[in-house]
């Protein structure tokens, strides 16, 4: 602490108040502005504050990231590392980065700057807005649903009737204006009252049609008004003066063409309780750390096997779109048992569940909006209802379910093109995971990876081939089992995921892939490869002879 109160006395700044909050220049562009510095945490586990105190020295008027009262947002999304070991440096680096946010908004960008970060200046009440964006400008009906009893996210605005096993709280009608560009932002942001609102929306760049109308009416009912850009979500709800809440009030009604030109009267008195949105629509969620990829959405998915591997899979498929815009379904015939805890993602509540019945429900948790259903069914025996899919993998780590699989996909008239089959599975005593995908485009396929039924593996990851697989022994009303930990599982479901991605995108590349868990008892390296057909097997030989 005494390094960082020398380097900022050398600065010229003065120490304030207790604990660390000192005062003094920050030079920005060869100005001077004043600024304050409080720093919570010499550790830096938390990040010192900088707020503006005067920046009549500096040329723009207008500053862009300034949060809150006045605090300058200085760490960029990826955060700002600060070292520990070198605390004078960090607190120079702080000053240097507020510097920097500052002299953002030079050379004409205040504008742009600001309206990267509108929401964060609305300074509303935040909530969560799971109503997908429109291209183009448009009028949305929306509900707000009181989901939580939680005020900083107690509120979810849905579609108008979606999510009705959801609002025992309450739901409120709200109305959105879309708009297909960025919104800007007026001399005086926040904007005070609704007289402000509506000069604010009508200055806008293609306000959707009616809007006006649309406004007025929601803030009669005092409902939710929500402006919706690409670069910010944002609204209110109308608090009416006090003499148009009499007139509303009145038992006997009251006349509508009256009341609204009471209320065009009456913008100016009309405050605004306002609320920010965070997008929290299913796509949004699912796309967000895809780097613009599409990952699964609108891809149809089936499941098969929800127990260790597909337990953990069947929430990353979810994570990564599937169950958006198109169905994800999961079978299983199995019910969770008391020894399945140990690795499975499904926990006690779910003992004596059918575990694909039992995960779905997992899946729904995640987000109302998933499309998922479940069957207590033999996957193999619903084939043509599997091969609608347009991937199908077979987590089972089945060896006989596995096969059967594999000879359906094969003689399906579905081609590569259309549908495919993936297969993960763990090697051993969770030495490894690997997975196989198969498109139909080069004969190879699963019964392909072995030198028949009972023989060995092509690409066996032990460093040992030999090694005896090890099998706890059955107990009443329980079958033999392998011992592993769930790290191996996780391996596994990971592995098909990455492989799931890759050919959702296009570009399939390896069709056997390896990640080894156990290093001392698997191989130092294990190439991922596309093998090639075994001529003499006895799933796809007479195509590959």
């Amino acid at each position: 602490m005494w390094i960082v109160h020398e380097t900022l006395l050398a600065k010229g700044f003065e120490f304030v108040r207790p604990p660390a909050v000192y005062r003094g220049p920050l030079p920005v562009h060869g100005k001077r502005a004043l600024v304050e510095i409080n720093i919570p945490d010499v550790s830096f586990a938390r990040r010192p504050v900088v707020r503006l105190l005067d920046s009549s020295e500096l040329p723009v008027k207008r500053l862009a990231h300034l949060i809150g009262d006045s605090a300058i947002c200085y760490a960029g999304a990826g955060g700002l590392p600060l070292d520990y070991y070198d605390p004078g440096g960090s607190i120079l680096r702080v000053l240097i980065e507020a510097a920097v946010a500052l002299e953002r908004s030079f050379g004409g960008k205040a504008s742009e700057e600001f309206e990267r970060e509108l929401s964060s200046y609305w300074e509303g009440k935040w909530l969560l807005f799971a109503v997908p964006r429109k291209p183009e400008p448009a009028i949305i009906y929306a509900d707000a649903i009181d989901h939580t009893d939680e005020d900083a996210t107690g509120v979810v605005v849905v579609p108008r009737g979606e999510w009705k096993e959801r609002d025992s709280r309450g739901r409120a009608a709200s109305t959105i204006l879309n708009f297909s560009g960025d919104l800007r932002h007026p001399s005086v942001f926040p904007f005070p009252n609704m007289s402000t609102a509506v000069a604010y929306i009508g200055a806008q760049a293609r306000p959707p049609a009616g809007w006006r109308k649309a406004v007025l009416a929601a803030t009669a009912a005092e409902e939710y008004l929500f402006l919706a850009g690409p670069n910010a979500i944002f609204g209110w709800r109308a608090r009416l003066p006090g003499p148009l809440e009499v007139i509303r009030a009145r038992k006997n009604g009251f006349r509508p063409d009256f009341f609204a030109k009471a209320l065009e009267r009456s913008l100016d008195k009309t405050e605004l309780h306002r609320v920010t949105g965070h997008e929290a629509d299913l796509e949004f969620c699912v796309r967000r750390n895809l780097g613009g990829d599409a990952g699964l959405v609108g891809k149809r998915v089936a499941l098969v096997g929800c127990g260790t591997i597909g337990g953990y899979l069947g929430r990353m498929l979810v994570q990564s779109g599937a169950g958006c815009g198109a169905q994800l379904r999961l079978y299983d015939t199995d019910t969770l048992s008391p020894g399945n805890l140990g690795r499975h993602l499904l926990g006690f509540d779910d003992i004596g569940k059918n575990k694909a019945d039992a995960l779905a429900a997992n899946l729904k948790a995640f987000h109302p909006d998933v499309n998922v259903k479940s069957f207590g069914l033999d996957a193999t025996k619903e084939w043509p209802e599997l091969e609608k899919a347009d991937l199908i993998i077979d987590a089972t780590g089945d060896l006989n379910v596995a096969t059967i699989l594999n000879e359906l996909f094969l003689k399906s008239a579905q081609t590569g093109d259309n549908l495919a089959l993936l297969h993960t599975w763990v090697f051993g005593n969770g030495v490894s995971g690997q997975s196989f995908l198969n498109l139909k485009d080069g004969g190879v396929c699963f019964r392909c990876l072995k030198t028949g039924f009972d023989g060995k593996w092509r690409y066996n990851p032990l460093k040992d081939p030999s090694s005896p697989l090890q099998e706890a022994p059955a107990r009443c009303g329980e079958g033999a089992y392998v011992p592993f930990a769930v790290d191996a599982s996780v391996a596994a479901a990971g592995l098909a995921l990455r492989a799931a991605l890759d050919w959702a995108q296009g570009k399939p590349g390896h069709r056997l892939r390896t990640v080894i868990v156990d290093h001392e008892a698997g191989r130092d390296k294990v190439p991922w490869v596309s093998p090639n057909p075994l001529s003499n097997c006895s799933a796809c030989g007479s195509q590959t002879s």
